[in-house]
């Protein structure tokens, strides 16, 4: 037990006075709230919204495709209501993409002559893309979306939505049902998750579980992949400066190795331990 105990004392003295386990416990905290804010501080950036035209050869379908946009902004605003976040008034936001659209009139021109126009509207950055919806746009469902950026996909799958929204809406309508009809097709359905108690009785489910499981589980991938490699160079470099012949001579390899693991596993308590009093200082 003793020569156990003096095992672990060493690989924990050596290694907690090492310059690289200072470093890390430093820095390493650092780089993680880097990772945390630089996503946020991108996402709370402020952009344009994205200038659309559409180019309706159905006559039916514009102001749909505005009502359908109107009703992602409500329902962006109730979102951000329900999880605290800051009501916003701005342009519709789904997927990261926000819009401003125009109708073209399509029906004095001819289809080549609008594509002229508008394509050269975009190279005057007056446009960022348009629609064209085709007369048999309805019993087709094609349309074209020509984008500055056809990258975009956050982009195009916002107005793919509004749109699909849009055409149900006009294909209920030509099917002559009434508004309190198609209101209650598309009720949106609340799922709420619950969970047995001790009793035998419910109570609401939150999130809390899941952090918790998140937390310990990124813990211990983290622990995994820090410690691990510094038992495997302890051992590495006993071997190479031939120490380990000698050890092996007074103590057994079993509390060796026994002695190391917990020598470092020591080590990452007292990291993680550090971590978490500065956290909860911060969070104070």
């Amino acid at each position: 037990m003793k020569k156990f105990l003096t095992v672990v004392k060493r690989e924990y003295i050596q290694r907690v006075r090492a310059k690289m386990f200072i470093v890390s416990t430093i820095l390493l905290p650092v780089v993680m709230s880097l990772f945390l804010l630089v996503p946020a501080i991108i996402l709370s950036i402020e952009t344009p919204p994205m200038r659309v035209a559409v180019v309706d050869q159905t006559g039916r379908m514009y102001s749909q495709i505005r009502q359908a946009l109107s009703i992602d902004q409500q329902e962006t605003a109730a979102q951000n209501v329900n999880s605290g976040a800051p009501r916003t008034t701005t342009t519709p936001r789904r997927s990261f993409s926000r819009f401003n659209v125009e109708e073209v009139n399509a029906t004095n021109q001819p289809l080549d002559q609008i594509r002229a126009n508008l394509d050269q509207r975009m190279r005057a950055r007056e446009l960022d893309g348009y629609v064209i919806l085709p007369p048999d746009f309805l019993s087709q469902g094609k349309a074209e979306f020509v984008n500055r950026n056809p990258g975009d996909v956050f982009s195009l799958q916002a107005l793919q939505s509004a749109i699909n929204r849009a055409a149900r809406e006009q294909r209920l309508i030509d099917a002559k049902v009434d508004t309190k009809t198609r209101d209650e097709i598309f009720k949106p359905i609340e799922l709420q998750s619950v969970k047995t108690g001790g009793v035998g009785s419910q109570q609401a489910n939150s999130n809390a579980g899941f952090a918790v499981v998140f937390g310990v589980g990124f813990v211990m991938y983290l622990a995994i992949l820090m410690y691990g490699q510094i038992v495997l160079g302890a051992i590495i470099e006993e071997k190479e400066t031939r120490i380990a012949e000698i050890l092996f001579s007074s103590v057994k390899p079993f509390t060796l190795m026994m002695g190391k693991l917990v020598g470092v596993s020591l080590l990452a308590l007292t990291q993680l331990a550090i971590w978490g009093t500065a956290f909860g200082l911060f969070a104070l």
